[in-house]
């Protein structure tokens, strides 16, 4: 075990809150240029796509609707390759359970889905105006860009989607290094707190103490527990008092800090950790913390769903990250959890403090 070290923390930035509540923006994001090219190359033939009967009532009806306008595309045969394009900020009023109901009526009208990068890309997205959703679908058969569009008033999409407690979102990025982090615990020891990390210094993994200024001060080498580099290598780190416990495939390592060296890693049946349940002060409920992450080439996003609720979707707030979130941890107190992403724009991986605090 060592102190110090080359290690960087980052500075502490406090960002502004996530809550469910749409941002503007001074330039229109790169799927929305994408979707008013498409309107622009398809407008003389939009209003014959309107059918003169089937009521749009629900998200659920236009999704219907736009897999069978889908289908009904002349000479268009599947399997088809999903591509999904949505700005984040809108993504954190609706989440991304339509995506996976488009591709469900997809099959129900016999398209097939796939993940063959060699298959014809269906590009779906989801635009908003003050009045109404816009969903749009394109697809490229025999050299021509077939596109279809399906509307849904706003005022029909809201209701459901709104917190039944006044909680919000607060974010605070505390830690960043260029080596991989495989997942991050905060802990608190009477008058001393910081980050547990569980990350590569270079090829070798490491168990990582900082401190509350993000500092790292004490590494331990995890090489005696055989973990290799693997891009899917999973990885949990956790504080019991003065030590760490380590989870890895098929071992647990303890790592004690008052001892240099002192690492011991034993073969082991694992339990991963539950889904993280935060308890706001003003809601006794819980609030459960998810995310899809199974992406790496897309931003994510954090859902926050009463414990209670039947569907994701119910009463959720959202939080958009800069990268696939890779790990989610319960912090020192209820109300907080520590998250790991990678952010695609920098090649960062970045440690975020998500607290639920009460208030809009």
């Amino acid at each position: 075990m060592s102190e110090g070290g080359p290690y960087k923390r980052t500075t502490r930035v406090l960002l502004s809150r996530q809550t469910a509540v749409r941002r503007d923006f001074d330039c229109p994001p790169l799927f929305l240029v994408y979707f008013l090219l498409l309107i622009s190359l398809v407008i003389p033939n939009l209003c014959a796509q309107v059918p003169v009967s089937g009521q749009i009532e629900t998200m659920d009806d236009a999704l219907q609707q736009l897999a069978e306008r889908v289908s009904a595309i002349p000479n268009m045969r599947g399997p088809l390759r999903m591509q999904f394009f949505q700005d984040a900020a809108f993504a954190a009023e609706t989440g991304k359970d339509w995506q996976e109901t488009f591709r469900k009526d997809l099959e129900k009208v016999q398209i097939n889905v796939t993940e063959d990068a060699s298959a014809n890309l269906l590009r779906v997205g989801l635009a908003e105006t003050p009045t109404e959703l816009m969903l749009s679908a394109s697809v490229r058969v025999n050299e021509k860009e077939e596109a279809r569009f399906v509307a849904l008033p706003r005022a029909m999409f809201h209701g459901a989607n709104l917190p039944v407690v006044p909680v919000r979102i607060e974010k605070q990025l505390v830690f960043q290094s260029a080596d991989r982090i495989l997942d991050a615990a905060a802990f608190g020891d009477g008058s001393d707190s910081g980050l547990l990390l569980l990350a590569f210094r270079g090829t070798e993994l490491s168990a990582i103490r900082t401190d509350r200024s993000g500092t790292s001060k004490q590494f331990a080498s995890l090489g005696a527990a055989g973990a290799r580099t693997a891009r899917d290598l999973r990885g949990e780190i956790a504080a019991t008092g003065s030590e760490a416990q380590v989870t890895l495939p098929g071992k647990n390592c303890r790592v004690r800090w008052g001892t240099a060296d002192d690492v011991k890693c034993g073969g082991a049946k694992v339990t991963w950790r539950a889904p993280v349940v935060l308890t706001p002060k003003c809601d006794g409920g819980g609030w459960k913390l998810t995310a899809d992450g199974s992406d790496w080439s897309s931003p994510d996003l954090l859902q926050v769903v009463p414990d209670w609720a039947g569907r994701k979707s119910s009463a959720a707030l959202m939080s958009d990250f800069p990268g696939p979130i890779l790990s989610i941890a319960a912090a020192e107190v209820p109300s907080a959890a520590s998250v790991v992403t990678r952010n695609l724009r920098t090649g960062n991986y970045e440690v975020y403090r998500v607290t639920l605090a009460c208030g809009n």
